[in-house]
């Protein structure tokens, strides 16, 4: 017959085992949300080549390749240090200030989320890219690109981390 403890030993391999399943569970979401809106990019492109001139289509289909290029060196050096870097919390902050270059995160979870993060700044981009296309130069559209990806979408995180101003 078995003892209290054995049972409770069982419970807790069983609460832990659980624990372990719904941690890969998240991270596999993630991956997997991370991928469909990346390939928004594709979309996007499609939707870009298809309302401009048949002889621009190869210069949309860089500006979008680079676009998800760009946005990655944007994102990965200071874009999700500002977004999610963590702040001092003795102060009243607006973007962090660690994690750097993702100089702390060294984890598959934790990667995942950058990717997830990086793959909606990256497909933020995207969007202009029919908006300017045939009308801006190949240079300043990769300084918009990085922009965005490494200074505004960063700070739009605030809206979405409302107590990032009362740390």
């Amino acid at each position: 017959m078995a003892t209290i403890e054995s049972l409770s030993e069982s419970v807790t391999a069983i609460g832990e085992s659980i624990a372990t399943t719904n941690g890969g569970l998240d991270v596999f979401y993630l991956l997997f949300a991370g991928a469909m809106v990346f390939f928004m990019q594709a979309g996007f492109a499609m939707l870009c080549a298809g309302s401009i001139r048949a002889k621009n289509v190869k210069n949309i289909m860089l500006k979008n390749i680079l676009d998800a290029c760009g946005g990655a060196v944007g994102f990965w050096t200071i874009g999700y240090a500002f977004a999610y870097g963590n702040a001092d919390s003795s102060k009243i902050t607006f973007i962090g200030n660690t994690d750097f270059v993702l100089e702390n995160i060294h984890d598959g979870a934790s990667l995942i989320g950058w990717f997830f993060q990086f793959a909606f700044a990256a497909t933020a981009a995207t969007i202009v890219a029919g908006t300017v296309a045939e009308r801006c130069k190949f240079e300043a559209y990769i300084c918009y690109s990085l922009m965005l990806t490494g200074f505004v979408y960063p700070h739009l995180e605030f809206i979405w981390i409302p107590l990032r101003l009362h740390r």
